[in-house]
């Protein structure tokens, strides 16, 4: 059984605050409140204002932490967002209890250690230290902080809390720690995921003349979307994507079924106009289905050569030792909804943790860079506000 922690002031160091952060139990978006609280008790120590936000009134659990450490303050902060949910732990036997936290060999092993409590705690700790020395020098800069939960699901958690941009102050860059072995990463491709829907009339299925096939109807519209292509492209995120990912239709064998649905999930690019994708779609399909948008989060892209991501790449170089090249993420993040809020702000996706290892058995994350993110964190917090007030 995993240990049962209870809310302390004082917080361990980046590893152990990792370790304990695995030992929560946040799969698919369980006990999040509860952890959350664990961390909002050492912030609003140091200084931070912080609340929850319910992103699902029906299962009040599922929540977000939102933390300011200077509201009132006008002029432009850093925003570092990350997420506490995680996947379940999938069927397989897992080398070391999926919750245990045991660190071995330098690694730390858990389900989320990489994705992404491991860039959580280093989160956590660098507003930490920088609220208490901030406050020690008579400092009113605000410093943003969001832990998002839902993320695993479809962003809950970070859409939600972009319906308000109040929530965010006015940033002027941002930082999303989700895993990518320390390369500071410039976007990510967006996405767009479509369910659509035929119906007909139930029959036996001795007499399916008497019926309406939705199935059959429903492989009309696969068929026109096969070929189906987004025609979009970008020089390092590349081609944008269209995939048909699920049918369901019929309850039993020897029934007509009533009813179909098919998933459409579309990575895009900028430029790739999620509206006028989904108008395509329609006139594509015509009246066969009925089309309902599921998820909808644009692509994040922030040029490689604004000052501030230089300043990244260097400063984050000078860390690790690895050159400062441009890379992107495979996958989609926060960062997405943040983007959606404020088209033009600077986004960065840096973390520990190999982003190959996020929902895999035996996940885990290198304890050093875990430490080393920290480090990295705690220098680009530094940068952003010497000399700004």
């Amino acid at each position: 059984m995993p240990n049962v922690l209870s809310k302390t002031k004082k917080l361990p160091d980046v590893a152990g605050l990792a370790q304990e952060l695995v030992r929560f139990c946040t799969v698919s978006g369980e006990n999040e409140r509860t952890v959350l609280e664990y961390l909002a008790d050492p912030l609003e120590d140091a200084g931070f204002t912080c609340s929850l936000d319910t992103y699902d009134e029906a299962r009040p659990q599922r929540a977000s932490l939102i933390a300011r450490l200077r509201p009132e303050d006008e002029k432009p902060s850093l925003y570092l967002g990350g997420h506490i949910d995680t996947v379940p732990f999938g069927n397989a036997v897992w080398r070391h209890d999926p919750l245990g936290g045991v660190i071995e060999d330098g690694r730390l092993y858990g389900r989320g250690a990489c994705d992404m409590k491991g860039g959580v705690a280093a989160l956590v700790r660098a507003a930490l230290d920088f609220a208490l020395e901030s406050g020690a020098g008579g400092r009113k800069r605000d410093l943003v902080l969001h832990i998002y939960g839902g993320e695993e699901g479809g962003c809950y958690g970070s859409r939600h809390a972009a319906r308000r941009a109040e929530l965010f102050g006015k940033p002027g860059a941002g930082i999303v720690a989700e895993p990518s072995s320390l390369m500071p990463l410039s976007g990510h491709k967006g996405a767009l995921w479509l369910t659509l829907r035929t119906a007909g009339r139930a029959a036996h299925a001795s007499t399916p003349e008497k019926g309406d096939n939705a199935l059959l109807t429903m492989l009309r519209v696969a068929a026109r979307l096969a070929d189906f292509r987004p025609d979009a492209s970008h020089s390092l995120l590349g081609d944008a994507t269209a995939a048909l990912t699920s049918l369901h239709a019929g309850l039993n064998s020897n029934s007509i079924p009533d009813k179909a649905e098919l998933t459409l999930d579309m990575r895009t690019v900028p430029g790739a106009e999620h509206a006028d994708l989904v108008r395509r779609i329609a006139e594509t399909v015509g009246s066969l289905a009925h089309i309902e948008t599921v998820y909808d989060a644009p692509a994040v892209w922030t040029d490689p050569d604004l000052p501030w991501c230089a300043r990244v790449r260097e400063l984050t170089c000078a860390i690790t030792g690895d050159a400062p090249e441009v890379r992107r993420a495979n996958f989609f993040t926060d960062a997405a909804s943040v983007r959606a809020l404020f088209p033009d702000l600077p986004l960065c996706i840096l973390g520990p943790g190999d982003p190959g290892l996020a929902h895999a058995t035996n996940e885990f994350c290198p304890v050093e860079q875990i430490r080393a993110a920290l480090r990295i964190y705690t220098a680009l917090i530094t940068d952003w506000y010497a000399g700004r007030g």
